[in-house]
This record gives structure tokens, C-alpha cells and sequence, in this order.
């Protein structure tokens, strides 16, 4: 059924991009080594699949190759995947708190990609799809954390894994301009971070510290090259027309420097961006991050009522402040809120004296 089959390899590759692999294989390898991938799915959760399997992804669950020490976790999107499984008969144990469930593929052959979709429900393991393919391809895949590993594919999934970012050993690092895949899938070439901060805060989120109107503001702006290259010609700038000042121009590889700005509060929410490019000897890289403050009156008699708030701090702790009724429905949206109150996004837990959280 080769439509079927091509309906299947595009949702195994959908699947697999929306989680990572991992896990400690030990087997055979070269030639003589297989590889087994696949999804999981678990009874009880709406219908999935091409097969309209009743279960949903399952995550939590290790699978286990009997007769080696190979194993692996299932990953939130429901996907797997064993290298160096050695040929033959095959048996796969799904195990958790609650499923202990085994399945056996036959007649896998030496250096194959066996492609499952597999339903568990307790002691029962069903495999209702089987794709295998003699035709495989090593990928540099992207885990959304910004770094790669390297994973095996059938070739009809390739196009899928590029779309997503991913890409061969050797060749350009998708969305950059002068980075490369190193030979155990680590990025080479020149690449910058930017971090800055209002007045000492990580504030990427509004509404920021909140700041008396007039009062001086400090941007920061901590530059650090990341790549594995050094860095010349580093410039910072501001979207708002802060002057930025720095203390040099060029980063050698894992140095960081810091540079700063000033100004004074202005009233409402503000919202600047701090930019920095530099060059290096295979091109250039830029970086970007942004920052905010909540700038209010301090006349009592302009301003009118106030209300003290619990305010979330970049790095997630709380701390008191006091501000005009009139921004509090910002501040909350941000997450604050008073003592004696609920913690936002955080189930049971309350304000205490001091804006403690307990």
C-alpha cells in the first residue's frame, strides 16, 4: 500500500519533530546493526494516527531490547528510537509504573531502519505499522534548545527533518549565514548572546520593575561570544536611541563583556531592544534582546490610590512593590498579585509576609 506508506513516514517524521530522542544504547553497530524508531501510543486518549488508534502519545514509558542493555525513554511527542539493535528476532519491552508490555518484530536484517507505531495498554503491546527501509540518512537534528544530535532516518523522511532545521554533517547550520555542522553534529563557526537588563532586572516580559517618572534607568547589556570563533567589531545599539557604551570591540571565544546605557523613566509601560553585531573570519552574527519598565507618577495627588503587589521578578522570585491602582491590571497580567493571595500558575502555594511564597 504505497500511499499508505507515504502517509505513515510523514506522520512518524511529524511526530518525532516535536520531541527529542535520548538514552544510553548499547549494542551491536557498523554493518551489522539495526535501528528501531517508532511512536507509542497509550490507551484511554483521543483517536490517533492514520490507523485511528485509540490511545494518546505516550511519554514516561522506557522501552528496552531484551537480551542487550539497550533502552531508551519515550518522549512526550510518543517517539523512540534505538540504534544498534542487533538483527533477527527483535523484542521490544515497553515498561512504567503501570505498563509492562512486550512486542516482537521478526526478521530484522542486518543494518535496517524499522520504522513502528505501536499500541500499549498494560500487558498488551500491538505493532499496527511496520515501514522498513534499507535506505538511511544521518541527520543533524534539532532539539529547539538551540543544540543538534545526530539521528538516523529513512530517506522519505528527509525532506520532513529539513523542513523542521535539520541538516547533514558538513553543510550550513539552517538560518545562519556562516555556520556549519561539526562532525559529531556540534555547530562550528561564530555565533553572539545577548542579555540585557533594566536596572538590574531580566525584565523580558512587561511590565518590567516599576520605576518612579524621572527617576534614572540603567540598561545593561551582557554580550558573550558562544561560537568558536573570536569575535571582532562588536557593536551594541538601542531601538530607543540609548547610547550604549562597551568596553571593547572584540570577544575571544567563551569571554563575555558588559555594556551599559542610561536615561530617565518616562511615564506608562516602555519597551526597548538591545541589538549587537560583530564579525569574525567566516562572517558576521547578530544577536538581539528586549526589556521593560512600567514608569508611574510619584505625586500622590496625580496619581491617586495605590495598592502594594507581590511582583515576579525575571529570575522567578517575588518581591513588594507599590504602585497606582490604575496599573495593577497590567502587573497582574504579568503574574503579580497581593499577599494572602494565590501564586499565579502555581497551585497551592500563597503570598506570605514579604511577598514569601509558602
Amino acid at each position: 500500500m504505497p500511499g499508505r506508506t507515504r502517509i505513515y513516514a510523514g506522520l512518524l517524521a511529524a511526530l518525532f519533530l516535536a520531541g527529542a530522542c535520548g538514552g544510553n544504547p548499547a549494542g551491536p553497530s557498523g554493518s551489522d546493526a539495526a535501528t528501531v524508531a517508532g511512536v507509542v501510543y497509550l490507551n484511554g486518549g483521543a483517536t490517533k494516527g492514520v490507523n485511528a488508534i485509540n490511545g494518546a502519545p505516550a511519554s514516561g514509558l522506557v522501552v528496552t531490547v531484551a537480551g542487550t542493555s539497550l533502552s531508551v525513554a519515550v518522549q512526550p511527542s510518543g517517539y523512540f528510537q534505538l540504534p544498534g539493535v542487533p538483527a533477527g528476532t527483535v523484542r521490544l519491552q515497553f515498561r512504567d509504573g503501570s505498563v509492562n508490555a512486550g512486542a516482537e518484530l521478526p526478521n530484522v536484517r542486518p543494518g535496517q531502519l524499522v520504522e513502528i507505531e505501536v499500541q500499549v495498554n498494560g500487558s498488551a503491546a500491538t505493532v499496527v505499522s511496520d515501514l522498513r527501509s534499507d535506505n538511511k540518512v544521518s541527520l543533524c537534528h534539532s532539539t529547539g534548545t538551540g543544540e543538534y544530535h545526530s539521528i538516523t532516518v529513512s530517506d522519505s523522511a528527509e525532506p520532513a527533518h529539513r523542513a523542521h532545521g535539520d541538516g547533514k554533517v558538513g553543510e550550513r547550520v539552517p538560518g545562519t549565514t556562516a555556520q556549519t555542522f561539526g562532525q559529531t553534529c556540534n555547530v562550528v563557526g561564530p555565533s553572539v548572546q545577548l542579555k540585557k537588563s533594566t536596572n538590574g532586572e531580566d525584565a523580558d516580559a512587561a511590565p518590567g520593575p516599576t520605576l518612579a517618572v524621572g527617576s534614572a534607568v540603567t540598561w545593561t547589556y551582557v554580550v558573550t561570544n558562544t561560537g568558536t570563533l573570536n569575535l571582532s567589531n562588536v557593536k551594541v545599539v538601542d531601538d530607543r536611541n540609548v547610547i550604549v557604551t562597551c568596553p571593547g570591540t572584540t570577544l575571544a571565544v567563551t569571554q563575555s563583556m558588559t555594556c551599559s546605557g542610561a536615561g530617565t523613566a518616562v511615564e506608562g509601560q516602555y519597551r526597548n531592544v538591545g541589538s549587537v553585531t560583530a564579525d569574525s573570519a567566516s562572517g558576521s552574527v547578530t544577536a538581539s534582546d528586549v526589556s521593560h519598565y512600567f514608569g508611574r507618577l510619584s505625586d500622590d495627588t496625580t496619581e491617586g490610590p495605590k495598592v502594594q503587589l507581590c511582583h515576579r521578578t525575571g529570575n522567578g522570585s517575588y518581591h513588594l512593590i507599590e504602585i497606582s491602582v490604575s496599573a495593577e491590571p497590567a502587573h497582574r497580567a504579568h503574574g503579580d498579585g497581593r499577599i494572602g493571595e494565590g501564586v499565579p500558575g502555581d497551585a497551592g502555594k500563597v503570598f506570605g509576609a514579604g511577598c514569601t511564597v509558602r
